[in-house]
């Protein structure tokens, strides 16, 4: 990977010369974290505006530009950030970049347009609503990490109604500016490439840093905690605890262990609940980290009946340090080629690089390697013990006779 500053914008290059396609990013280090509880959501509802139309152009030839040569364009917006993103073929480049610098900094926010994108976004805060598995990790991350962190990035239906057209060019222009913007490039780049890319920048002008960064969160642990949906079969549980985050030495083998526990059809989880008992379809744990902190959640779906003794096997699994060992090879193997199997795909590394970036690190895959290749058995034993072992925080949602969840307390 290599690094330029362009018009004062870190510019990140991941050559791939054998591909004919560019991955190109602009990611801005704003999210739903640094809203204000009263625009909740806003950054997201600027996610989706600037895809309306730009100062250049209207809502159809900003997307048919891209897509007219088989390319794709999209965004995202998490908690610490928002993305604008395409790949298209190499010959294509320079009108792409040309439409994610428009997209990203000069966008229109028509009030009528916006009154129509208004509709869109409640209908997908609708469909999270009635997800099962996003109502119950948005009522988790909410409840454990009460503030700007737990809120759900959507934002809140009375928010989402009451944010204005003033309010999106407000925030954008005060939030989007060039010491917070990030471009990634992945794929055929070469050096006429980023002399185009220079010249397109070069009209951008600096402006002021736009709102901080709360302070990290803090893990609140409640009594189990279930929401009621009596138009489901099942019960949904996930489980939570607090872990160190990206700064901490056991991140790495708490990525091992992670892997281990849920990820794969040869995991702990999936093996011991699903395959020998029968208890679940689908089962697994993940992580969700920031620098100074992060939470493991464990999430499966069952039968109402099955609670108490689902229960009784995950403790036993949880519990079991002799069979956490067992799998450290299987945890650090299969995380290590996870690795390797996105170094021939530039978008892959385009998104390696934007998550790293995302959270303050300019970590690239080859250090990222090193550090996982150099994780011991001692210290996947550490990390369970500081990790797994102890209390953890239960949340469900399903029908009533799931009830009973409100009832276990999950101590390992």
């Amino acid at each position: 990977m290599e690094k330029y500053t362009i018009n004062d914008v870190e510019t990140f290059i991941i050559p791939f010369d054998k591909a004919r396609t560019v991955s190109c990013a602009f990611l801005i280090k704003k999210g739903s974290v640094h809203e204000p509880e009263e625009l909740a959501g806003i950054s997201h509802f600027i996610e989706h505006m600037v895809f309306r139309g730009t100062e250049k152009y209207d809502r159809f030839s900003l997307k048919y530009t891209v897509e007219v040569v088989g390319g794709n364009l999209n965004a995202f917006t998490d908690r610490l950030a928002t993305a604008y993103y395409a790949k298209v073929p190499e010959f294509h480049f320079e009108k792409s970049i040309d439409v994610l610098k428009e997209l990203t900094f000069h966008p229109i926010f028509s009030p009528e347009d916006m009154e129509i994108e208004r509709k869109i976004i409640i209908e997908e805060y609708k469909m999270s609503q009635d997800d099962p598995t996003s109502k119950l990790f948005d009522t988790l991350i909410e409840t454990v990490w009460p503030g700007a962190y737990g809120r759900p990035i959507i934002g809140r239906k009375e928010t989402i109604e009451k944010i204005s057209a003033e309010d999106l060019r407000e925030y954008h222009k005060k939030n989007y500016n060039l010491s917070d913007t990030k471009i990634v490039l992945a794929g055929k780049v070469n050096d006429q490439l980023l002399t185009f890319l220079e010249e397109t920048l070069k009209d951008l002008k600096k402006t002021e840093k736009g709102n901080e960064l709360p302070p990290p969160p803090s893990f609140h642990y409640t009594e189990p905690k279930y929401v009621l949906r009596n138009d489901l079969e099942q019960v949904h549980i996930a489980i939570a605890k607090p872990v160190c985050g990206r700064a901490d030495r056991d991140i790495y083998p708490l990525f091992t262990l992670n892997t281990a526990l849920g990820s794969g059809m040869s995991s702990i989880l999936f093996h011991e609940i699903r395959e020998k008992e029968g208890f679940v379809y689908d089962v697994f744990s993940q992580l969700y980290t920031l620098k100074e902190t992060g939470i493991l959640i464990v999430y499966a779906a069952f039968s109402p009946e099955k609670i108490e003794e689902f229960f009784k096997k995950l403790k036993a699994v949880l519990s079991s340090e002799k069979l956490f060992m067992k799998n450290y090879e299987y945890g650090k193997m299969r995380y290590l080629g996870k690795l390797e199997m996105i170094t021939d795909n530039p978008s892959g590394m385009m998104s390696f690089v934007i998550e790293n970036l995302s959270h303050g690190f300019l970590e690239t895959l080859e250090d990222r390697v090193e550090k996982m290749k150099a994780v011991t058995q001692e210290e996947y034993r550490r990390v369970y013990e500081r990790f797994v072992t102890g209390k953890w925080s239960v949340f469900g949602i399903g029908p009533e006779a799931g009830r009973i969840l409100e009832n276990y307390e999950m101590i390992v």
